[in-house]
């Protein structure tokens, strides 16, 4: 589908060259003048059908501005030989428009995926979606979820800072509120209650309230956690556990409210553990021309304590329940990539956002790598770049290559008959550019 733009003009093309041969022979050109242009027909459609066959076209390029090109390159050749020899049109025609033609042009990048996907590999990559190298080369901003820079899924409670009662006393009450859940607050709670030796009890009513907390009932009275906008809308006072927590969340961790029967009564302070080469693969991103954001449900002064240990940019403060691809469309940013923890967490997935249209973006991501191999996507950007700029260098000599032809042709200088050798001429060249282009690109960065 995807190379068919090409295809079909190289049809229409070979079909104008057909009639054109009937033309000569019911003129009575002599045969062996007429049936140049059946040959150089036939020689156009094999050579597409191979050049297909070899190197699937991507998306990146229809070939159809050098296919004008050649069609203009003939027309002119028609036109100078009409007026010096008529005689010798169909031949100049027939050889200008073969070995001009650009069989191959859009299918280079799908020859440079292929080299380049080894390297990819090499660099930590785990497995790359159709298109990877395209789109990863063409975004400008990416967005990291928090939990993709985390270590683990698992939380730790480092803070239970009770204002009436004994810590023991308000871990048991905020661990009861979450017996129901599996989030991870709920397991560090749980945890930490036994160890604590605390006991816990399954809540009367649990509602979980997604991206602010939890409202439970508990022996008779309403239990409250979560964060401040949670109880603000429940018209719950939490000035002086929003004092405390200022202290907390400028150290980066997440600070829980825990209200019981509307009145505050304590402060829950959670933190996980960064991945020890988090900040170092921001930095990389960078250097690939890559601007990258954090995205967190956490207060404003944890996501800028987190943005700042990681050399991160910040979003906005995301709605309620909203995942990084929500905040993205909503952020302003053009394409962006989005990297996050796989919802099985056992990965790490680079994703398009928002995703084009028809494609199956929401079950196949751009790439994977494992969960320690963040920088395996730095690496990946400098690869896509570099796979661009072959494909660029490529294109521009093979077009050259191709007007030469189609003159050296037009003029007499070659038969039409080289077409094949042209052809295979084009694939060594290629061969050679990308092995060119990916040397030394197997090497894991030292972010690795």
């Amino acid at each position: 589908m995807i190379g068919r733009p090409l295809t079909l003009m190289t049809v229409a093309t070979s079909s104008v060259l057909l009639g054109f041969t009937v033309l000569l022979l019911l003129a009575g050109v002599p045969s062996d003048l007429a049936s140049t242009p059946a040959i150089s027909a036939a020689f156009m459609m094999t050579l597409r059908s191979f050049g297909v066959a070899l190197l699937p076209p991507r998306g990146d390029r229809n070939g159809l501005r050098e296919a004008v090109l050649s069609l203009l390159l003939t027309t002119g050749t028609a036109w100078v030989w009409w007026i010096v020899d008529p005689a010798l049109v169909p031949g100049a025609v027939a050889a200008a428009l073969l070995l001009s033609w650009p069989h191959l042009i859009d299918g280079i990048n799908a020859f440079a995926d292929k080299v380049f996907h080894e390297a990819a590999l090499a660099a930590g990559a785990r497995d790359l979606g159709p298109g990877a190298f395209t789109r990863i080369a063409n975004a400008r901003d990416i967005v990291i979820d928090k939990s993709a820079v985390m270590s683990g899924p698992d939380l730790m409670v480092t803070n239970v800072m009770a204002f009436d009662n004994e810590p023991k006393t308000l871990l048991a009450v905020a661990a009861s509120a979450e017996a129901q859940s599996s989030h991870p607050v709920a397991v560090a709670l749980r945890q930490l209650a036994a160890q604590w030796h605390v006991a816990v009890r399954a809540p009367d009513r649990f509602e979980p309230e997604p991206g602010l907390g939890v409202v439970a009932l508990l022996g008779g009275q309403t239990v409250v956690i979560g964060t401040t906008a949670l109880l603000n809308r429940l018209k719950i006072d939490s000035f002086t556990a929003d004092a405390i927590a200022r202290s907390l969340e400028a150290d980066g961790k997440t600070v829980l409210r825990v209200a019981v029967g509307g009145r505050v009564v304590g402060v829950l302070g959670l933190e996980g553990t960064l991945r020890q080469d988090a900040g170092v693969a921001g930095l990389a991103l960078r250097a690939e021309g890559l601007v990258p954001w954090l995205f967190s449900g956490d207060s404003q002064k944890t996501r800028k304590a987190l943005g700042d240990m990681l050399g991160l940019e910040l979003l906005d403060d995301p709605k309620p329940g909203e995942t990084a691809r929500d905040a993205v469309a909503s952020a302003g940013l053009r394409s962006p990539l989005v990297l996050t923890l796989s919802p099985d967490r056992t990965a790490l997935e680079l994703r398009d956002c928002p995703a084009p249209e028809g494609d199956r973006e929401d079950t196949v991501p751009i790439a994977v790598s494992d969960t320690d191999d963040i920088g395996a996507f730095p690496a990946l950007k400098s690869l896509a770049m570099r796979r661009n700029l072959l494909a660029l260098h490529a294109r521009r000599l093979l077009t050259g290559i191709w007007a030469l032809a189609g003159l050296c042709g037009a003029c007499f200088l070659v038969p039409f008959s080289v077409a094949p050798m042209l052809f295979a001429l084009c694939l060594a060249i290629l061969w050679a550019f990308a092995r060119f282009s990916v040397a030394n690109t197997g090497r894991r960065p030292a972010i690795a």
